[in-house]
């Protein structure tokens, strides 16, 4: 068992993961944590961490502008059903906003938040690259469903 968390550092929003023995609680400028177990080597199914966490991710990538990997995240936010997207129509640009026919409407369902970012054309970005990146920072293989156990007392 180890755990996991996301900090944001001067290069960027970074994974570090903890042996059990030597997790102390989250770390300062934690976006997010979870507990998790290290893989069957026969697992090929990656489950992403709590739905908190993307949604954290996702509010920095926000910040970030990484208009490429918010594109990929929120595909699969939708997929777990996170979010939904409102995706542009040509009736959508007006006098007012001539840029509104290339931004994503998306909505948070548990909060009804709403933001807009800008639709990437997919066929110009590395999608392979992108998932292997969302992958790498926010993969457990922990179901969410899992109750956290209680710290060893020291």
């Amino acid at each position: 068992m180890y755990f996991s968390s996301l900090v944001e550092t001067p290069t960027g929003i970074q994974r570090h993961d903890f042996a059990r023995d030597a997790w102390t609680g989250p770390p300062e400028e934690c976006l997010g944590w979870w507990k998790s177990r290290l893989p069957v080597p026969s697992q090929s199914k990656i489950r992403w961490a709590p739905d908190s966490v993307l949604l954290a991710y996702f509010e920095k990538l926000l910040v970030t502008q990484r208009w490429d990997v918010l594109n990929v995240l929120v595909l699969a936010l939708a997929r777990r059903r996170i979010m939904s997207v409102e995706y542009p129509t040509r009736q959508t640009s007006t006098a007012d906003d001539p840029d509104a026919s290339n931004e994503l409407l998306l909505t948070v369902r548990g909060t009804g938040d709403t933001h807009r970012i800008p639709q990437v054309d997919f066929s110009s970005i590395d999608v392979v690259a992108i998932q292997a990146e969302l992958d790498q920072h926010l993969f457990t293989d922990q179901v969410e469903d899992d109750p956290i156990e209680p710290e060893p007392s020291a």
